[in-house]
C-alpha cells in the first residue's frame, strides 16, 4: 500500500491563455496615485467553483495509462491524493517507479 500526495496540484495546472483574462484581479496602490495594477492567473487558483472538478479530471487522465498498463493494481485518488494497493512489495515499487 503507498500514498502520493501530489504538492500544490492546482498550481501545476496551466490555464488556456484565453482563460487567463476570467481570472483577473486588481490590487490598490498607495494613496491611489495611480490607477490599480491588474494581474491574472496563468494556473489553476483554488477556490473556484469548477477548480476541484478540473483538478480531478486531470490527474485522472494522467493516470489512465498506468490503470490500463498495470491492471492487476488498485489505484484511487481525489484531487491531489492517490492510492497504490497491489498483492506484492515488488510490484508495488514497480508501479510506483512509473508512477513517479
Amino acid at each position: 500500500l503507498k500514498v502520493i500526495d501530489l504538492k500544490d496540484c492546482f498550481f501545476t495546472i496551466h490555464l488556456h491563455p484565453e482563460d487567463c483574462v476570467h481570472f483577473a484581479f486588481s490590487v490598490p496602490v498607495i494613496n491611489n496615485d495611480r490607477p490599480m495594477q491588474r494581474f491574472h492567473w496563468v494556473v489553476l487558483l483554488q477556490g473556484m467553483k469548477n477548480s476541484p472538478t478540473i483538478c480531478q479530471i486531470v490527474v485522472s487522465e494522467a493516470l489512465s495509462n498506468i490503470r490500463t498498463t498495470y491492471n492487476v493494481i488498485m489505484l484511487y485518488h481525489y484531487m491531489d491524493d492517490i492510492l497504490l494497493a497491489v498483492e506484492t512489495e515488488s510490484s508495488l515499487s514497480r508501479v510506483f517507479d512509473s508512477v513517479v
